[in-house]
């Protein structure tokens, strides 16, 4: 992995500061693939369009800042914003916030908010947390995500069949998964086609 200049942003509500990192070349060598699409890859960081301010708790798009500066950790040169915090990821909560009633997005932005709610959701159960529960609005989640999803385009109909067997439902799951997918969809499929036979409703690695 190499990384990239810290980007200083300043937020579109407060005006607050804020630091996002980047990289220039990673890869996903030890990474874990879960069926609900996460990759969680030492070698390849999260670089999550939402984010939250760890100060004003400003929930903001990273698209809707304006960039201060750049900074180049590596390079000896002054920092000219040592006090700056790095941004957060948000919480299930802030997702939770950011997707109530009344909040209107695009629909790119709606569908990306959706899926990363999911994968909040499943969190605790994929890290093992002990006493892990579904929040209430979950299933509504994942039902309306699925509208996003085109069943012609490979991956889209992959993530609908894998919404509707951790929603349980089995038979719409099967019909989605009798495709003619890529061959580098492979394992995925087959991963979640033999879960979906054993009617298994929870997150599961493909690796």
């Amino acid at each position: 992995m190499q990384p990239g200049p810290n980007s200083i942003l300043k937020t579109p509500i407060t005006g607050a500061l804020v630091k996002i990192s980047s990289i220039i070349t990673g890869n996903t060598f030890g990474a874990t693939f879960w069926t609900d699409g996460r990759c969680e890859a030492p070698m390849l960081p999260d670089e999550p369009w939402l984010r939250c301010h760890p100060d004003t708790h400003e929930l903001f798009w990273t698209d809707e800042c304006e960039e201060i500066a750049k900074e180049f950790p590596w390079e000896r040169r002054d920092n000219k914003y040592p006090d700056v915090p790095f941004a957060l990821d948000p919480s299930l909560s802030d997702y939770q916030d950011v997707l109530a009633p009344g909040i209107s997005h695009t629909p790119k932005k709606e569908r990306y908010l959706r899926h990363r709610y999911w994968w909040a959701v499943n969190d605790p159960v994929r890290h093992g947390e002990p006493g892990a529960s579904f929040p209430p609005d979950h299933r509504e989640n994942l039902q309306k995500l699925r509208t996003f999803f085109n069943e012609s385009d490979p991956e889209d109909r992959i993530f609908a069949a894998e919404i509707s067997r951790e929603l349980g439902e089995f038979e719409k799951a099967a019909v989605l998964l009798d495709f003619e997918f890529p061959e580098d969809f492979a394992r995925a499929v087959s991963r979640i086609k033999q879960l979906n036979a054993e009617k298994d409703v929870t997150v599961r690695k493909i690796n």
